[in-house]
């Protein structure tokens, strides 16, 4: 039996084609969860190394000057902070009076973050940045289509609103035809 057995291949070392030899496998690693590096600070000063709450009396002091140097500032901390302190960040860039900010206010708006979206149609809004409040008026959320709406008024713009919504006739749009006549 045992010189039968020593006839048989050995199930256990199969041999591979070339071509599968030298492939590497494909491994997927352990997920990392990154933290964003904050270098926005030394902008203002090299040494500053600032906790969060002192970052965010940063942001909202750069919101109050508002100028484009201040801009530039508060475009790099929203780029690199995450939270509240990012949509601080959006709130800040809507009181600077440079047109550098829309295009930072258009990525704001892209986010999947509410907050986010939210803050940037509210300085849109306080911009007079029509583009932008139009498209929020057909947002997934009610709060920040809401809030297009309202900017879009506030800029005496109600024929856009009623433009946007007249074909449509969905929960959204409905309630945005409700709620804003009590606003104004």
């Amino acid at each position: 039996m045992l010189t039968i057995w020593r006839f048989f291949p050995d199930t256990e070392k199969r041999t591979t084609p070339a071509h599968e030899a030298t492939a590497e496998p494909e491994l997927t690693g352990p997920v990392v969860a990154v933290a964003r590096a904050i270098t926005w600070p030394t902008l203002l000063e090299p040494d500053a190394v600032l906790d969060e709450a002192e970052r965010r009396r940063v942001i909202d002091g750069l919101g109050v000057v508002g100028d484009a140097w201040c801009a530039a500032i508060l475009t790099k901390a929203f780029d690199e902070e995450e939270g509240d302190l990012r949509v601080a960040a959006i709130e800040a860039l809507g009181q600077c009076q440079t047109p550098d900010v829309d295009a930072t206010l258009e990525r704001a708006y892209a986010s999947y973050v509410v907050p986010e979206r939210y803050a940037a149609i509210d300085a849109a809004s306080r911009r007079g940045q029509l583009p932008l409040l139009e498209r929020a008026l057909r947002d997934t959320d009610g709060t920040v289509a809401l809030a297009a709406a309202y900017g879009l008024h506030r800029a005496n713009h109600d024929t856009l609103i009623s433009n946007a919504l007249s074909s449509r006739d969905d929960a959204r749009a409905n309630e945005i035809k409700r709620i804003l006549p009590i606003l104004t």
